[in-house]
């Protein structure tokens, strides 16, 4: 299963939580802002903040640019300081461009003085088990869709 993960980060965290989910998952954080290529994805971690309430303009053209051919499948990984506020535009981006959104994980972010230590250790194992169980659920869909077949 070819997978890739690719984050937006304006104050660092998001990056962060990228970068601890690469290493778990062995796979390489792609900055969006490089503007990467994910080609042929059959899973694709988008790992990003709320921003004011609202997923960040530059996630959301990302989102935009994104075809099944790109990315089959997307899960996203959101931080917040409140953990109220949620990638809905995204998803509804996603989702009109065909492309199937398979769930969102929330960590706490900060924002100057609230939740300040955050994203800390508890936050990326938040997010790792749920890159990691995402990934289980689709192998395990795709090894099932192969007995179905005979294969």
């Amino acid at each position: 299963m070819n997978v890739k993960l690719a984050y937006y980060s304006k104050t660092g965290h998001s990056r962060k939580i990228a970068e601890a989910v690469g290493k778990a998952l062995s796979i390489k954080p792609l900055n969006i802002e490089d503007n990467p290529s994910v080609f042929g994805a059959d899973l694709l971690f988008i790992v990003g903040g709320i921003y004011n309430g609202l997923s960040a303009s530059e996630m959301i053209r990302f989102g935009e640019k994104l075809k099944p051919a790109m990315a089959q499948r997307v899960a996203i990984i959101t931080s917040s300081a409140f953990r109220k506020d949620t990638q809905n535009r995204l998803s509804m981006i996603l989702k009109s461009n065909y492309i199937e959104v398979l769930g969102e994980c929330m960590v706490r972010g900060a924002f100057t003085v609230i939740s300040m230590g955050h994203p800390n250790n508890q936050d990326y194992s938040t997010a790792i088990d749920f890159a990691k169980k995402t990934m289980e659920e689709l192998e395990g869909t795709s090894a099932s869709d192969d007995e179905e077949r005979g294969e």
